[in-house]
């Protein structure tokens, strides 16, 4: 049920940093992780590359109008637009198209020789690079940004686990999803129930959002994710800070929260004070009976009525501090609940966000094996979703044939297409490519370096339900 997919380059160190998606171990290091562009989803694997394999047939340059480039396709939330705006602006002269279609009707056009690039969130698969290869195209992957979505509690809270299995996460999120405590998911639980466990929550961006349209179609298997794809308490919000604050709770809950301590000892100073005044009035007020009854001097008794004044004042400005002391110490009360609430919320971030929040949010790891004995768990982090280690992540990629890498105009575009990704990923909150995956696809199309070329081992077929096959179910 696996694709084997492999890409040959030469010279190349990065080329030799080949991924392998289904690692084995939970929690792997995320700064061991391999560099090298790399395919998604649950059960997508590269093997190392091998020297000396056989081209199947003899590649040839797709047929082209020179001063055109046809690209087919558009991702969810795909940088080309961008980096087609950037390169108009920045005086190219090569008119750019984009078809927006499937990704697996733009990898057909292409492998017919239709297109000249695809814009693709996955590798092009095991069947469509057979019916390339039969045509005698070679396909050439750039990655030009990465993205992902992530899964985060509220930081310091435990629910019993720290990883999910992707099944699990699209059971979770999905529509008619029965999931409503942590005890039944998570590897270690015994997924019986457990009333001890808080209960599940989740929430998210609503249905305009890339991380949303991504999700809903790489994880839930749905084209065209809508609200009616999740499941119906999913609590979405126009804003990544609202799903921040239904995950870890509001700035001003934490303020009042902090506060509520302090305002239970001042309420309770108050009711203690209370009969104390009380005393002092009533003391104060039999000083000046007594007074009247000795015969006290007039100085005396002004002395006895100022004092019963001002106990009296004491006890009225007590007693009219009562009600603000009560509600000052209700709504603290009230903020500490709704902070106590939030416990269990699982949100879904996109990885930029998370990242400018990751003191406040702690992500699970995901694991794309399903195999509770043997579980595969990876984290979130710059190394494991730029490589798409992190079962979550994907790759922003441009698709090309190797005979066309040297048109002047075609390798024009990606050459500054590839110079301006990094800022425009960064600006699209995206994550950018490192510095040295950048400077080794430069290097592909400066002819310095042979490219990676990919190919699939023999007999090798298209994985069946992995979202972002070809021949997935969703096809996006």
């Amino acid at each position: 049920m696996r694709q084997v997919l492999k890409r040959k380059g030469t010279g190349v160190a990065f080329a030799s940093a080949v991924l392998v998606l289904l690692v084995t171990g939970c929690g792997v290091n995320p700064d061991e992780a391999p560099q090298s562009a790399g395919h998604t989803g649950a059960d997508a694997q590269y093997v190392p590359p091998q020297t000396g394999q056989k081209q199947v047939k003899e590649r040839r340059a797709t047929t082209r109008e020179t001063g055109t480039i046809r690209v087919a396709g558009k991702a969810q939330g795909s940088l080309t637009p961008d980096l087609v705006k950037a390169y108009r602006a920045a005086g190219g002269t090569t008119a750019v198209t984009i078809q927006d279609e499937t990704e697996n009707r733009a990898f057909r056009q292409f492998c017919a020789g239709r297109a000249d690039v695809v814009d693709s969130a996955r590798p092009i698969s095991a069947s469509e690079y057979r019916q390339c290869i039969a045509n005698g195209i070679q396909p050439v992957q750039f990655q030009v940004a990465s993205d992902a979505a992530v899964l985060a509690i509220k930081n310091e809270t435990d629910v019993g686990t720290d990883c999910l299995s992707f099944d699990e996460v699209r059971n979770i999120f999905r529509a008619g999803s029965t999931i409503n405590s942590w005890s039944q998911v998570g590897y270690g639980h015994d997924l019986g129930g457990d009333s001890n466990e808080p209960r599940m929550k989740v929430a998210g961006p609503d249905e305009n959002s890339n991380v949303f349209g991504f999700f809903g179609q790489y994880v839930l298997g749905d084209p065209e994710p809508t609200m009616l794809s999740v499941r119906s308490d999913y609590e979405s919000f126009p804003t990544d800070a609202g799903v921040r604050r239904a995950v870890v709770g509001s700035n001003k809950d934490f303020k009042a929260a902090a506060q509520y301590v302090r305002s239970r000892q001042t309420y309770q100073s108050i009711l203690d004070s209370l009969s104390e005044n009380r005393r002092a009035v009533r003391d104060a007020r039999a000083e000046v009976a007594k007074g009247i009854a000795d015969g006290r001097t007039a100085a005396a008794k002004a002395r006895d009525r100022r004092k019963l004044a001002e106990a009296k004042k004491n006890l009225e400005n007590l007693i009219n501090s009562i009600p603000e002391a009560k509600r000052y110490l209700a709504q603290n009360r009230a903020a500490l609940r709704r902070l106590a609430e939030v416990r269990g919320t699982l949100g879904l971030f996109r990885f930029s966000y998370y990242e400018a929040f990751e003191e406040q949010l702690r992500p699970m790891e995901i694991s794309a094996s399903n195999d509770f004995a043997n579980p595969e768990c990876i984290f979130p982090s710059q190394a494991t979703v730029t490589n798409a280690t992190y079962p979550l992540a994907r790759q922003l990629l441009l698709t090309i044939n190797y005979k066309n890498m040297t048109d002047t105009d075609l390798n024009d575009f990606l050459v500054q297409s590839l110079s301006r990704s990094q800022q425009l990923a960064e600006n699209a909150a995206l994550v950018p490519l490192p510095d040295d995956t950048q400077a080794t696809e430069l290097a592909w199309l400066n002819g310095s370096t042979e490219p990676d070329i990919i190919f699939y081992e023999s007999g090798s077929g298209t994985t069946v339900g992995t979202k972002q096959q070809a021949d997935s179910a969703s096809g996006q």
